[in-house]
């Protein structure tokens, strides 16, 4: 078995791989396809969604091709090839892989994914959840794999500055107990980086055991915008860490605080005029 997915993402990169060398070629004929295992890839990867897929012209060729596996679609049912199914990665060797290959190209980075992403926002608020995104790829190039200085993407006081974490994620062991694991863009213990929350279960169910994933997306009616956990290369104590982020040009110091302190995660405060 290991043998044969270890050829399948071979003959999938080597695709890949294919496609893109042939430079304008690629871009005039297969870009569509690309673009989509992009958007697959990355929607997977940082918060574990799926990516509806239209199933025309060579868009079946990203389930054909073994990279995408149709959501909620069992064995016996018939295919549709006329219905968009949302599609996901699993395979975490196809993940690391694919990965890989894209950083090596300008127009399918990270980088470059999530300028496209800002430029097609529709609105402020669509905006504002790339935002959220944007913040996890910056935690991660910042301690991601090596421990970092707090000081290197917060702004606090030097001697808290100067303390050095890691990013890691943790996953419950057979025997009840939490491990971690580093976490980088090439290595750690889940294909997924995050998961995007729903509900109040969906969080209490992550903090319970995050599964291997690094970060959580909380939903829309918890304080913070990020959760995540780093690990003092000093002290080896594990730090839970609640981020707030605003795409502001009036930022309010005193309402970011309230949503990152525990206690009033869940409170909404209600402001009424006097008659």
């Amino acid at each position: 078995m290991d043998q044969y997915v270890t050829w399948a993402t071979s003959l999938i990169v080597s695709l890949i791989s294919l496609l893109l060398m042939h430079g304008l070629t690629a871009y005039l004929i297969e870009v569509e396809l690309i673009q989509c295992l992009i958007d697959a890839l990355m929607r997977w990867t940082l918060g574990s969604e799926t990516t509806p897929i239209p199933v025309e012209r060579n868009m079946h060729d990203v389930i054909a091709s073994g990279v995408g596996f149709l959501d909620n679609l069992a064995s016996t049912q018939p295919f549709q090839p006329d219905t968009n199914y949302p599609v996901y990665i699993s395979e975490p060797l196809v993940v690391l892989s694919l990965r890989s290959l894209f950083e090596k190209q300008g127009w399918t980075t990270r980088q470059a994914w999530m300028a496209q992403s800002f430029r097609n926002a529709r609105n402020k608020p669509s905006a504002g959840y790339i935002f959220e995104e944007a913040v996890l790829c910056v935690l991660m190039e910042a301690y991601g794999g090596e421990p970092g200085p707090l000081a290197t993407a917060f702004q606090c006081m030097e001697s808290l500055g100067s303390r050095k974490v890691a990013l890691v994620s943790l996953r419950r062991g057979a025997d009840g107990n939490m491990q971690y694991t580093p976490v980088s863009w090439t290595s750690g213990s889940s294909d997924c980086l995050g998961f995007k929350a729903r509900s109040l279960d969906d969080v209490l169910a992550f903090l319970g055991d995050p599964g291997g994933k690094a970060f959580l997306f909380p939903d829309t009616h918890m304080g913070p915008d990020l959760v995540l956990f780093f690990r003092d290369e000093e002290t080896k104590e594990l730090i839970l860490l609640a981020v707030q982020g605003e795409l502001t040009l009036e930022f309010n110091l005193v309402r970011v605080i309230d949503s990152v302190t525990p206690r009033p995660f869940y409170t909404t405060m209600v402001r009424i005029k006097p008659l």
